[in-house]
């Protein structure tokens, strides 16, 4: 039996509609379903299973089941959904731009959906699936209706970046910034650094565009052998997209400085310091598709963020800007100083940094010095990482359950809160009880 080309499996994927399944809880009429693998499934199993409930074929690494002619044989299933996808993108007239960088992926990605989407026909990764299966499913929900399509490029071990941007082949990148992800697997700033320079290295080889955060040292200096490009920052003034931030919380305030000419003062519906970065990355994207700049800023403005990504969460108490999507020590750092901007005091409730590896408990300790010497009017810590390093802090708890409990009979008096740390910390449950 041999194994079926991607120009086949292609002609299938089109017959199907473009539309492909991986999960038979989901399978749609019709659809091209993906018997994928992983460590405790086998999809091969569930095969039948998705035909009965209505995809046309199945793509199987496993011969034992191939029954009829609906069942397309690979050698390995995941390579052939890259594999597809990767044929795919190089059929369509799209452009295709990559968000990567170690924060601000998802939201940079957001406020370029709502720029680009103002003028241009333009879809997106949908919610975060940006590995490895993420993006080959993102590839193929495009048409050739599509003009743009955003693709966000996580990473969480070596040579991730290089997969991803050689499934994508963008045309046009952005790279967030570079900070302490996943050290777990990175081990350490350098190899952040250099997993995340895979992006500007795969536009260099296509003659590609890259917005440059002009603030980062790490992307300033990677970016140098770049031909096509357009920088923006805040505390570099010679960069071509200049934002003076005139307040940062609860919401943005800023002026923009573009071509020589100043722009502004608008309002942005998200706050932070940090997200101007991401409003300016977003906006020069739509520039160098052809956008203009007060449209571009409008558009980018009109977005609110959700899904507890600077999200303001306001009751009849307090006003609480939830950011526990996820954390490492830059974004903690990042939320933290903003937050102390509103020179309100406040309550900070910081989570445990997860995927940290041999540098959990040095960079936990780091971040509760850091935030005890901010001077915040009441601070609480939870997880086991924060709890092993507090010592004599007195607000510390080893689980986020155990701190909720604590807020049940001895709520902050502070109006203002900010909360913040990995997604498996669910920091986003304390919310009822400081309502």
């Amino acid at each position: 039996m041999l194994p079926v080309t991607v120009e086949k499996l292609h002609t299938i994927y089109l017959q199907c509609g473009g539309v492909v399944c991986t999960d038979t809880r989901n399978i749609v009429p019709g659809s091209l379903f993906f018997c994928l693998k992983g460590g405790n499934f086998d999809g091969n199993l569930f095969a039948a299973e998705a035909l009965l409930k209505g995809a046309a074929f199945v793509v199987t690494d496993n011969k034992d089941v191939v029954a009829d002619e609906r069942y397309c044989f690979v050698e390995d299933t995941l390579t052939a959904l890259q594999s597809l996808s990767h044929f795919h993108r190089k059929t369509l007239p799209s452009k295709i731009l990559g968000i990567g960088g170690s924060n601000g992926k998802t939201t940079t990605k957001e406020l370029t959906l709502r720029v680009l989407g103002s003028f241009l026909k333009t879809k997106a990764t949908a919610g975060n699936l940006n590995n490895h299966i993420g993006v080959p499913l993102t590839l193929l929900s495009l048409t050739r209706e599509d003009e743009v399509g955003i693709i966000e490029m996580g990473t969480n071990h070596p040579g991730e970046m290089k997969v991803l941007c050689e499934l994508a082949a963008p045309d046009i990148g952005i790279v967030t910034n570079v900070g302490k992800e996943h050290l777990e697997g990175f081990k350490n700033l350098e190899a952040v650094a250099r997993e995340e320079s895979e992006v500007y290295l795969n536009l260099l080889q296509q003659d590609g565009f890259a917005l440059v955060n002009a603030d980062d040292t790490w992307l300033a200096n990677m970016a140098k052998r770049l031909t096509y490009k357009l920088t923006y920052g805040i505390a570099d003034g010679n960069c071509d997209l200049h934002a003076e931030i005139i307040h940062s919380m609860p919401n943005l305030q800023f002026n923009l400085i573009y071509q020589q000419q100043l722009y502004g003062p608008f309002t942005a519906g998200i706050g932070g310091r940090y997200n101007m970065y991401n409003i300016l990355a977003a906006v020069g994207a739509g520039l160098a598709l052809g956008g203009d700049i007060l449209s571009c800023v409008a558009a980018a403005c009109e977005y609110v963020p959700a899904n507890n990504r600077s999200e303001w969460k306001n009751t009849p108490n307090r006003s609480i800007w939830l950011d526990a999507y996820n954390a490492n020590p830059s974004s903690v750092e990042a939320a933290m100083r903003s937050f102390a901007e509103m020179d309100q005091g406040g309550c900070v409730i910081l989570g445990d940094m997860l995927e940290l590896g041999e540098h959990s408990e040095s960079e936990h300790r780091a971040m509760l010095e850091l935030a005890i010497s901010m001077g915040f009017d009441e601070l609480f810590v939870c997880g086991p990482e924060f709890k092993k390093v507090a010592g004599n802090f007195p607000n510390a708890f080893a689980t986020t359950a155990g701190l909720k409990a604590w807020f049940a009979n001895s709520a902050p008096k502070s109006r203002y809160v900010l909360i913040k740390g990995s997604r498996g910390m669910r920091m986003e449950t304390l919310i009822e009880e400081l309502a």
